[in-house]
């Protein structure tokens, strides 16, 4: 029991280590300044392509990124993307009608523990739109070279917080690959700040003591609004049925029409009674007997 606990322990570390720490909420960018970054929202699978026409193929430039954690590797032609433990990964595709053949698959970067996250100018406002971080990768080999990756991070005040804008390949020289992304993401917070996605977690209302109330009323209405249904089909219904079975026009389609004739003087005769029983039980209480 004990040892499975201690390999699932293990498990757990290795999964949580697989994180970037430049990709934990919290992270410190700057080490002496009061700043967060929260880059979590770019974990996810980055794609760049570039076509370009060589007759008599297509060769497509494919760079598939993810800063945070490893790319996926599909179950199916496995041997045609990197291999696990990537976080970049470069391809060479070449299509002839509907043929392709992937011809180069280089592995720039790995998902390691010696990568570099550095400020360009500590001393700029680093929450203001243009202020750039640079972060070093490598660990890839490709033909026995070393290949390694520079992200230039720069943060956009005006860029989407629900769908991170994609990277540009920048160049591709020297085993080297030059990548530049904007972002709102890159954006420091303070520390006692909220961070570019925070906005969407709004604190609810305070209960206002009228909400009972308004629920009242809106129940009233509610009431209202099925009475005056219930009165609409039962005076349409009845109106089609005299006109079809007794050939009624004008007043004679009102249904049960006596009856609402003498609704008035009903109401009237009942209201008189009321008030002369008021009236008499008035008169009855003065402690005296009519001889």
């Amino acid at each position: 029991m004990k040892s499975s606990f201690n390999l699932a322990l293990m498990l757990f570390s290795g999964a949580a280590l697989a994180i970037q720490p430049y990709c934990q909420p919290g992270f410190k960018p700057i080490a002496d300044k009061d700043l967060q970054l929260d880059l979590s929202k770019l974990n996810n699978v980055f794609t760049i392509s570039h076509e370009e026409k060589t007759p008599p193929t297509v060769t497509t430039t494919e760079v598939q990124v993810n800063l945070c954690d490893s790319l996926p590797v599909p179950n199916e032609n496995a041997q045609d993307f990197c291999g696990k433990d990537t976080l970049i990964c470069r391809r060479i595709i070449h299509t002839k009608g509907e043929t392709k053949s992937v011809d180069y698959i280089q592995p720039i970067a790995e998902n390691k523990d010696n990568t570099d996250f550095k400020p360009i100018k500590p001393e700029d406002d680093a929450t203001k739109s243009g202020y750039q971080y640079i972060l070093s990768l490598n660990g890839g080999n490709w033909a026995d070279k070393a290949q390694s990756a520079q992200v230039f991070l720069e943060c956009d005040e005006s860029g989407s917080k629900d769908k991170p804008s994609d990277p540009t390949v920048v160049s591709y020289n020297h085993d080297v690959l030059t990548l530049q992304w904007k972002t709102v993401f890159a954006c420091a917070t303070k520390g006692s700040e909220k961070k570019p996605d925070d906005d969407k977690k709004t604190t609810p209302p305070p209960s206002n003591p009228n909400d009972s109330e308004k629920k009242g009323m809106s129940g009233i209405g509610i009431f209202f609004t099925i009475v005056f249904v219930l009165a609409a089909v039962y005076f349409v219904g009845g109106a089609f049925y005299n006109f079809k079975m007794y050939n009624a026009r004008g007043l004679d389609l009102i249904p049960h029409r006596e009856f609402w004739f003498d609704l008035p003087y009903l109401i009237r005769d009942l209201f008189a009674h009321v008030v002369d029983s008021v009236m008499s039980h008035r008169r009855g209480t003065g402690g005296y007997v009519a001889v």
